[in-house]
């Protein structure tokens, strides 16, 4: 599904960017020395551990990393279909740069909440959901009623999966919060969620009204 106004190419640059990084990271000779190289601790950050090299040198740079890099295929599918169903319509109503810094900073901000939770956790985060999470809250203010999955509108899918991931992530508010799903935190989804929300009223062109298809 894509918006009428231009062809989406930070949408495609950003899902080709992720498939890559998928790609070094299956063929990395220790995989899991590769995500962790990248993926975003919550203990260094706070604590101001340096991984060595290919880790960024400063830690809080993992944040932007771990952002890119992904658990597994069903991980990366999923995250990169609600991207493709949601982010070229962002992506008309932003303009490409703005929807690219849109998409970074709601990456950052589901980054840092988890931060804020777990701030001792040891445990790896990753994949793209802060960011993508945001890009689905812009959808949802921009176009509540445009269908999403199954002819059903985005007020209903994306509104149910929001409520799913506030009730679930304040319900284990401790430092597990961002261990839970394998190391993919439901404060990551409820702080991007949350900036896509807020950050897209101040991010659109203009406002029009825009076809769907």
């Amino acid at each position: 599904m894509r918006a009428a106004g231009g062809f989406p190419w930070v949408v495609c640059g950003l899902v080709a960017l992720n498939v890559w990084v998928f790609v070094q990271e299956a063929y990395a000779p220790h995989p899991d020395r590769f995500i962790d190289a990248f993926a975003m601790i919550p203990y260094d950050i706070t604590h101001d551990v340096v991984l060595p090299p290919p880790s960024p040198p400063f830690p809080p740079l993992t944040i932007i990393t771990s952002m890119f890099v992904h658990g597994g295929v069903s991980h990366i599918v999923f995250n990169l279909l609600f991207l493709f169903v949601c982010g070229p319509a962002v992506e008309n109503v932003c303009g490409h740069l703005r929807f690219l810094a849109f998409y970074l900073i709601c990456g950052i901000v589901g980054g840092v909440a988890v931060v804020a939770v777990a701030s001792d956790s040891q445990v790896p985060t990753i994949g793209a959901s802060g960011a993508i999470a945001g890009v689905m809250g812009a959808y949802l203010v921009e176009f509540p009623f445009a269908p999403v999955f199954l002819r059903l509108p985005a007020i209903v899918v994306i509104g149910l999966w929001a409520a799913a991931q506030f009730l679930s992530g304040f319900d284990t508010v401790s430092a597990r919060a961002a261990e839970s799903q394998g190391g993919v935190a439901y404060f990551a989804h409820i702080g991007g969620f949350s900036a896509g929300v807020l950050l897209i009223g101040l991010m659109v062109k203009k406002k029009r009204k825009t076809a769907l298809w």
